[in-house]
């Protein structure tokens, strides 16, 4: 699959589903081997450790999915070369067992392999997140 649009199209429906909260659709966009590691500090953040294979990747996607909504998403770039994509979005992000939210523009780096989603690196502002998912101090 080196197809530029099948890239781009698969991207902008896994995205979507993730989006709209459906885990069995966004899962169907991932390889068995597939990896998601939201870039950061690993040893001070443990959301920011490797997930590795399926069942693990589908795990995080589901607790994320279950803590974090999005509102006002939008595409800002996607650039395809070969198996690999750089995609560039923009979301409102609340964190729900808070409420608070931020505005958050990410980009995410991808790999592909036999028609899926391999891998993710996702990098965003990491600092925001913890505002949002910090305990309340009042």
């Amino acid at each position: 699959m080196t197809e530029h649009s099948a890239i781009r199209s698969l991207i902008e429906k896994a995205y979507e589903a993730r989006v709209q909260g459906d885990l069995d659709v966004l899962m169907t966009y991932f390889h068995p081997d597939c990896r998601f590691q939201l870039m950061g500090a690993p040893e001070r953040e443990e959301i920011c450790r490797p997930f590795e294979g399926c069942e693990a990747v589908r795990k995080t996607m589901s607790d994320f999915i279950g803590v974090f909504t999005f509102s006002n998403f939008e595409t800002l770039d996607i650039v395809v070369e070969g198996e690999r994509a750089a995609y560039h979005w923009r979301a409102d992000v609340t964190f729900v067992p808070t409420g608070r939210t931020e505005r958050f523009q990410t980009l995410d780096l991808l790999s592909f392999a036999d028609g899926k989603v391999r891998s993710i690196a996702q990098f965003t502002d990491t600092a925001g997140l913890a505002r949002i998912t910090a305990a309340r101090t009042n």
